[in-house]
């Protein structure tokens, strides 16, 4: 696991490489080509020799390749290669001489996480690829048709010379969605390379000559019984394990008090026979919602894991909070960031480089509660809804706030828009001091969803199909597997997410909805599994969120401390936002009125964001 970064007609110096160190503490290199500069940092994992370091060139000085991930199938793609010269082990030569071999479609048969840049000499060619869940970032700076730097992280583009301006075209979407779906981001000609695509940039005249797409989402499965699912799942993600203990180095992982990550370290011990080490985050707070330790613990006793806690201190949230948004670059709605930072804190401090995850369940099974009603509300839109208008304005529960706007709208992407958004319509024009242009913010948001879901050909799945699939590489990789990698690479830890796996991930996704949600019932194909190697108590105990008790904190002093920050601001912040409507939201809250915890948080990440970045 690594950082790449590439300049064309600038020096990738010191200064540049030091913003992604964190990435790479073992090892830095650059290497020029023409107007073109590529440069690496290293984070020994696989093949911790010499045989492993990059810049790597091909045997015939045709191909150099940078690379940030793994592959986990790459002694497959070994197999396959007519090359046989190889100096080491490493999955950075094996792509190098497969893509050497079979071109750069051969992107698509790579099961693992990664962001590559691949220069071809010979057709003067850079690519830029991104694995097909967007596991691994990879940002570029476009300006006037012409790419001029690309990088693992957005600091180095500005180390490189970069521009610092606010696009203001994607304030809303960030709003409504928590996130900015790629390409876009909230900094001005600062793009990142979509999920599973490959941008062919000309080395001589930096334009993007060609964008491609290699992940083929998969058609449905006609016909299967429940049995025959079980046992495939079953055998597709102890496959996907095995892969993924790849490695010349010692593996840790996070434990909540959750049924993914038991059933994930029940399956890493009986397939590797390991003492497997794991971590659980929690806090001094009596919310049963919240604290998931106790529940953890129970889970590591079952198991017979060692497992240590890391207590997350309340004083800590607005003491670490800029330094996160400075870390992770975009502002993010998910207060999960907290407990993902101390817990690869402590696992780099007791010395690991490797850690696993539970992370992407709920999009290929179904885990979020905004599946179980797509397809009643689908069936009721258009319909005329007595008194819904009026319903609507006595609501206090967000998800349910949600629900109701999203009945009112007759087009897929509307309702899913309405479905996801925190700030809807109505909140967007009270809290905004610009009023939105001709062109509606509303419509922006819609058309980015209207595109998704047209590009990944899921018009004719039935909603909650098309918002799983829809989920799994927008929601996913464009937030909740950023901050993951943002922050646990802050500390030189590579986070591996087994659920994704490529084959497990084609086979979850082919397979109808049914098996997996209903009116009343969540994830239950993965839960079935789960009977067969856990306790019932562990899966169907209460759930709890992995996210920071912020609706506590925002009733108390971290809430006073934040309004104030906020309305006392001059800057960027205070030229979007009405503050009189921020004070609505803290005051409701802080009363208990509303939960706005959510709406809160947003803002409190979108604040510190501008603090640090403009």
């Amino acid at each position: 696991m690594c950082g790449i970064i590439g300049s064309f007609n600038n020096t990738i110096d010191k200064k540049a490489l030091s913003c992604i160190v964190h990435r790479g503490p073992d090892a830095q290199q650059t290497y020029q080509y023409k107007n073109l500069t590529l440069g690496h940092v290293r984070l020994s994992i696989v093949d911790l020799s010499d045989a492993g370091s990059q810049p790597m060139h091909s045997e015939n000085e045709r191909f150099t390749l940078i690379f940030n991930g793994e592959i986990y199938n790459h002694q497959e793609l070994r197999s396959e290669l007519s090359f046989k010269n190889f100096k080491g082990h490493s999955d950075t030569e094996t792509i190098l001489y497969y893509l050497q071999e079979f071109g750069i479609e051969g992107v698509k048969k790579f099961n693992g996480i990664f962001a590559l840049a691949l220069l071809d000499k010979e057709l003067n060619k850079l690519y830029l690829v991104r694995d097909p869940f967007g596991v691994k970032p990879l940002y570029f700076y476009e300006k006037e048709g012409k790419v001029i730097s690309f990088a693992s992280e957005i600091k180095p583009l500005f180390a490189l010379g970069t521009v610092k301006e606010f696009n203001h075209d994607y304030l809303s979407t960030y709003l409504k969605l928590r996130y900015v779906p790629a390409p876009n981001t909230l900094f001005k000609n600062i793009f990142k390379v979509d999920t599973a695509s490959i941008l062919e940039i000309d080395i001589t005249s930096q334009k993007i000559t060609q964008r491609r797409f290699f992940d083929n989402i998969p058609k449905p499965i006609k016909k299967i019984n429940k049995e025959e699912a079980l046992e495939q799942y079953d055998f597709l993600l102890k496959k996907a394990i095995n892969r993924q203990l790849m490695g010349d180095v010692p593996v840790s992982m996070l434990l909540s008090g959750g049924v993914d990550s038991a059933l994930l370290a029940k399956l890493i011990t009986d397939v590797s026979n390991t003492n497997l080490k794991t971590y659980t985050g929690g806090y001094r707070i009596a919310d049963d919602n919240i604290n998931e330790l106790e529940d953890a613990e129970e889970s590591a006793q079952i198991l017979g894991l060692e497992n240590e806690k890391v207590i997350i201190e309340e004083s800590s949230f607005i003491e670490i909070f800029p330094q996160l948004t400075k870390n992770i670059e975009e502002p993010l709605g998910s207060t999960s960031i907290f407990p993902i930072h101390f817990l690869t804190q402590k696992i780099h401090q007791d010395g690991f480089k490797v850690t696993l995850t539970g992370q992407g369940v709920d999009e290929p099974w179904g885990g979020y509660l905004r599946y179980n009603p797509q397809k009643t509300i689908e069936s009721l839109s258009g319909l005329p809804v007595p008194f819904l208008s009026t319903l609507k304005h006595k609501i206090k529960k967000d998800g349910l706030r949600r629900a109701v706007n999203a009945v009112e709208q007759d087009q897929r992407a509307a309702r899913f828009n309405e479905s996801y958004s925190l700030f809807d319509e109505a909140m967007l024009k009270r809290l905004l001091r610009e009023k939105p242009p001709e062109r509606g913010f509303k419509n922006r948001t819609i058309e980015i969803i209207q595109y998704k879901l047209k590009f990944y050909q899921l018009e004719d799945r039935n909603a909650v199909e098309a918002m799983m699939i829809l989920d799994a590489r927008m929601n996913l990789s464009d937030d909740l597997l950023l901050y993951t990698d943002k922050v646990s690479m802050q500390h030189s830890i590579e986070t591996r997410v087994p659920f994704l796996d490529l084959e497990l991930m084609h086979f979850a996704e082919s397979l109808p909805s049914s098996l997996k949600v209903g009116l009343f019932k969540n994830k239950w194909l993965h839960k079935k599994l789960a009977e067969k190697h856990l306790p019932k108590k562990i899966i169907y105990r209460k759930k709890r969120g992995f996210y920071a008790p912020t609706k506590s904190w925002f009733e108390g002093q971290i809430g006073h401390d934040l309004e104030e920050q906020m309305l006392s601001d001059v800057g960027l912040f205070s030229q979007l936002f009405n503050k009189e409507e921020i004070k609505k939201y803290f005051d409701l809250h802080r009363h208990k009125k509303v939960n706005y915890e959510k709406q809160l948080y947003l803002l409190s990440s979108f604040y510190f964001w501008t603090k640090e970045f403009f």
